[in-house]
């Protein structure tokens, strides 16, 4: 049990942020939003992303319960990772986010393409 006291937020917004900060965490849950993914699919579609880099984002959203790795066979090789319910939860923030990053992308001078996740 964790005894360590409780932090305390000035903002509800805030509360979200401290689950999904860091640069690749809304990445991989954006990913993640649509279907199941093994380790090697985020490596593809984030090939900019060091593999010690992704293993460390995976393992923290994992511990703050908002994915879970699943063994997909009988050897143990092959995991997937996936959304809990709680992950799961965050979708229409996602969804929120993702809309206004379509809709106000060029006002930033920024290109989208629309190739990630479920567009």
């Amino acid at each position: 049990m964790n005894h360590s006291p409780r932090k305390t937020f000035v903002c509800p917004v805030d509360v979200t942020l401290s689950l999904i900060h860091g640069k690749w965490k809304p990445m991989i849950l954006w990913l993640l939003s649509t279907r199941h993914r093994r380790f090697s699919d985020f490596q593809t579609a984030m090939p900019q992303v060091a593999h010690k880099v992704l293993s460390q984002q995976l393992r923290q959203l994992e511990a703050d319960g908002l994915i879970c790795r699943v063994t997909r066979d009988a050897r143990g090789q092959r995991k997937d990772y996936r959304l809990t319910g709680f992950g799961r939860s965050l979708r229409p923030a996602l969804n929120a986010l993702a809309n206004w990053g379509k809709t106000h992308h060029r006002a930033l001078g920024v290109e989208y393409g629309g190739s990630g996740g479920s567009d």
